[in-house]
């Protein structure tokens, strides 16, 4: 089975780019390959592509605001048979964060592609339901969380909720 990490980015955004790119080098990149994707299509379009223009089984799919403490979290996600959520907020694969398998995304009917954020943020709880109704998928991290979340913090020019655990830290710059 082919695994891989892929970071999703848009252009201009290089200072994230950059600390999540550090982050999993220091922690994973000898480990499995690493993709980085940087377009305008959001990451279901990022997911779309990967279905379309690679081979692998299986991709960890992570933004660019994440930073990623230990290989731990890559080597428990990639563990499970199929699938894995990183989070249950707002639902399973809140974010978007998560392992993506091959063979469930290719029995789901779509996978939409959405043209806005706004779109982005209504299909992150439709798409992952709909994923969840094809497999039962497993959830790492239950209380990672907005309600979870420590504090709040400015970086790279926006004011971020930062939900932390030893594995990870994501910066979210949409959370009301």
């Amino acid at each position: 089975m082919s695994d891989a990490i892929v970071i999703c980015t848009t252009p201009g955004r290089d200072g994230w780019l950059a600390d999540c790119l550090e982050s999993v080098h220091a922690t994973a990149s000898d480990k499995w390959p690493l993709i980085v994707l940087s377009d305008f299509s959001f990451e279901l379009g990022k997911i779309r592509w990967l279905l379309a223009n690679t081979t692998l089984d299986r991709w960890f799919l992570l933004h660019d605001t994440v930073v990623v403490h230990n290989a731990d979290l890559f080597t428990q996600a990639f563990s499970k048979p199929l699938s894995c959520a990183v989070s249950t907020c707002p639902t399973k694969f809140g974010m978007y964060l998560g392992v993506y398998a091959r063979r469930t995304l290719e029995r789901l009917e779509r996978i939409p592609q959405p043209d806005t954020k706004d779109q982005a943020i209504f299909w992150e709880k439709a798409f992952a339901d709909e994923y969840c109704a094809v497999e039962d998928v497993p959830v790492l991290f239950t209380d990672f969380d907005d309600a979870h979340a420590p504090f709040e913090e400015e970086r790279h020019g926006r004011n971020n909720l930062v939900l932390t655990n030893p594995h990870l830290t994501k910066y979210k710059g949409t959370w009301a």
